[in-house]
């Protein structure tokens, strides 16, 4: 008895190990299956698979379901709307005419000329006014030329050049010229030139030259004493009383040709006598020990009388300061009262 009993248990102890080894097999079966994808069959093949049932305490297994095609995300509604073209072409009117104001209107501009003016216009005392126009000139040096009259000038930043001159003829030619050749000319008419006896003196550089007139009997640095450092104007003549002088050229151009006119007017002059006229010269830094040219005219009724010409050396330079006076270069006035 005690043998079966033992029989018995091992059959039991058996029977238990193999239902316990065919559970877990089983089950680590399904968790593979259910790492690894697996290509979804076709709904034909999964009609003819058939039910599996395994009877494990009392439990039942069957094949997993798989999701339906009506699981699958879904086209929008509004997907298949499409654009509607038209059949014809669209024709877009355009207007001919361009609207006011909005387009600016091109302003014509007129061209600067370049062309050369020269006015002449007679006033008192037989003097001529001169106004040169040259726009194209600004700033430069120009020559003004009047019978053996010759000095130079200056245009200003405007274009304009307005210049006082004494005439010397009574039919006066002026002229201006640039040095690229550009100028102009200009006639007068000067009748009252037969009034005014006038001396001229001319010269270039630093020469230093002066022209001098004492009025009848007059000392230096007295009333009547007439030069570049007392030249009166116009309004000297009046009453016949005195005479002015008048500077030409412009100091402040190197080399430029300078000149002085002294103007008296002997026809109504208020007095009987005579003018002492001189020519001198200041020995400076810049003349000293050169040869200066100086040129001199004198004009009566109207007419040129005399002309002269003298080449003079400048002393040495140790006689900076002294003057010198050259003699018989220009004649004395005579007035006589009428």
């Amino acid at each position: 008895m005690a043998i079966m009993r033992n029989v018995y248990r091992r059959y039991s102890m058996a029977c238990a190990t193999m239902t316990i080894a065919i559970f877990i097999g089983f089950i680590m079966e399904r968790t593979e299956a259910s790492q690894v994808p697996v290509a979804a069959p076709s709904p034909a093949h999964v009609s003819a698979l058939p039910a599996i049932n395994a009877s494990l305490g009392g439990g039942v297994l069957s094949t997993p379901k798989r999701p339906s095609a009506s699981g699958l995300p879904m086209m929008p509604s509004d997907h298949g709307a499409q654009a509607s073209l038209p059949g014809a072409p669209v024709l877009v009117a355009v207007a001919e005419d361009l609207p006011v104001g909005l387009i600016p209107q091109e302003e014509v501009v007129p061209a600067m000329s370049c062309d050369v003016s020269l006015a002449a216009e007679g006033v008192a005392g037989a003097m001529v006014r001169l106004v040169l126009n040259a726009p194209c000139h600004t700033g430069e040096r120009v020559s003004v030329h009047h019978g053996d009259l010759k000095f130079t000038e200056m245009v200003g930043d405007d274009g304009f050049l307005d210049l006082m001159v004494p005439a010397l003829s009574t039919n006066a030619v002026f002229a201006m010229l640039f040095a690229n050749g550009d100028g102009a000319t200009a006639t007068v008419t000067v009748d009252s030139l037969m009034f005014y006896d006038r001396t001229v003196i001319r010269w270039s550089g630093e020469s230093g030259v002066e022209l001098h007139a004492r009025e009848f009997g007059a000392q230096y640095g007295e009333a009547g004493h007439v030069w570049r450092g007392r030249a009166r104007d116009i309004s000297a003549m009046i009453g016949g009383v005195g005479g002015f002088l008048t500077p030409l050229g412009n100091p402040e151009i190197a080399d430029a040709a300078r000149a002085e006119v002294y103007t008296f007017p002997s026809v109504t002059a208020a007095q009987s006598g005579s003018i002492a006229l001189s020519v001198e010269a200041e020995i400076t830094d810049r003349n000293c020990g050169q040869t200066i040219h100086v040129e001199t005219g004198k004009i009566e009724a109207g007419k040129t009388v005399s002309s002269r010409h003298m080449q003079l050396e400048i002393p040495a330079c140790d006689a900076v300061g002294q003057f010198l006076v050259l003699k018989n270069l220009v004649e004395d006035l005579t007035i006589a009262q009428k």
